[in-house]
């Protein structure tokens, strides 16, 4: 039987992509404008599969969409940023988050509904608060193919994407990642007109019958060898994929100091555990549950920082640390 085939809108460097690999799908292309994404993505994939393209360019040409490879599997990733809470806390301008999701809808109304289509699936994932301001539903008017659809003898009124029933807020804890991460996942399986979900794998809970208990951070830090650690040949194993093995005298992002001035730490413990009206946060993490959500950025200083006690015998500064890149990776 050939692969299924998937193409990646809003591809970054291929996460989305590569969850895809790994469960034997082959990888046509993925679109990005952001040209340090489009070479990691082509590294990953391959070269010439990663296409450098700002996405509003089929905002109005509907023939740049039917030009597009047709594939299985549609992939969307539309930019967070402006749906994220934690962006001017949760008051930015959504306008542009909605356009370009609205965009990356458009191409998979007309790949779903065009003659002959061989669309089995289409999946996209945000934030949670992105929910409330997307429609529940859009017609192909709605998304600027009313002439397409009229052309194409389909009423332009009629429904082309519906959303409500067919997303739902996933947690990655739930599924054995070591890292608490909410995203809400939208999409349709065209074959049975709705999304379907995978049942969890793990939970917060004791564990019941084949329901594991979350993966707690401590998985990871244990596994890594300790900073103080002497360089050596040895094979360290990846915590997620014991397949995977580097050498330790090779493992370059790990071996260095993170930890942070005691008024940096203090900054932040103070923001996590006296906050009027968010409610108190562990300080340092607490390695017996899964990480909170990874951050674009490595501060040390904010309520949101995530600040482990470090390996290293010291009071003040350095005491605590933030995490190491390849912790990070991990996580």
């Amino acid at each position: 039987m050939d692969k299924l085939t998937v193409i990646d809108f809003f591809c970054g460097g291929g996460g989305f992509s590569e969850g895809f690999r790994q469960q034997g799908f082959e990888i046509v292309a993925g679109y990005d404008h952001w040209k340090p994404a489009i070479e990691t993505y082509c590294h990953n994939f391959g070269i010439g599969k990663g296409i450098l393209k700002d996405i509003k360019a089929f905002k109005t040409s509907i023939k740049e969409i039917e030009d597009l490879p047709d594939t299985d599997v549609i992939l969307g990733s539309p930019p967070c940023v402006t749906f994220s809470s934690s962006n001017i806390s949760g008051q930015a301008n959504k306008e542009s988050g909605i356009e370009l999701t609205q965009i990356f809808l458009r191409i998979i109304a007309i790949k779903k509904w065009k003659k002959g289509s061989n669309l089995k699936a289409w999946f996209m994932e945000n934030v949670p608060s992105s929910i409330k301001h997307l429609g529940k539903e859009y017609t192909f008017d709605e998304l600027g193919l009313g002439d397409w659809a009229t052309q194409n003898q389909i009423g332009k009124s009629k429904i082309a994407i519906r959303l409500e029933g067919n997303q739902e807020i996933i947690n990655s804890a739930d599924y054995g990642c070591v890292q608490s991460r909410e995203r809400v996942i939208a999409g349709e399986i065209i074959k049975r007109k709705k999304l379907i979900i995978p049942k969890p794998t793990h939970s917060s809970s004791n564990v019941q019958n084949d329901i594991e208990k979350w993966v707690p951070l401590k998985a990871v830090i244990k596994k890594l060898p300790k900073i103080t650690c002497s360089r050596s040949t040895r094979k360290i194993i990846d915590p997620n994929y014991p397949s995977l093995s580097i050498q330790l005298d090779k493992l370059s992002d790990h071996f260095y100091d993170t930890g942070l001035f005691e008024c940096e730490w203090k900054q932040s413990k103070f923001l996590k555990v006296n906050h009027p009206y968010m409610g108190k946060m562990s300080f340092p993490e607490n390695i017996d549950k899964p990480s909170r959500t990874i951050t674009a950025t490595k501060i040390g200083t904010s309520r949101e920082a995530l600040i482990y006690k470090s390996e290293h015998n010291r009071s003040g500064d350095g005491e605590y640390r933030t995490p190491k890149i390849r912790e990070a990776r991990i996580i």
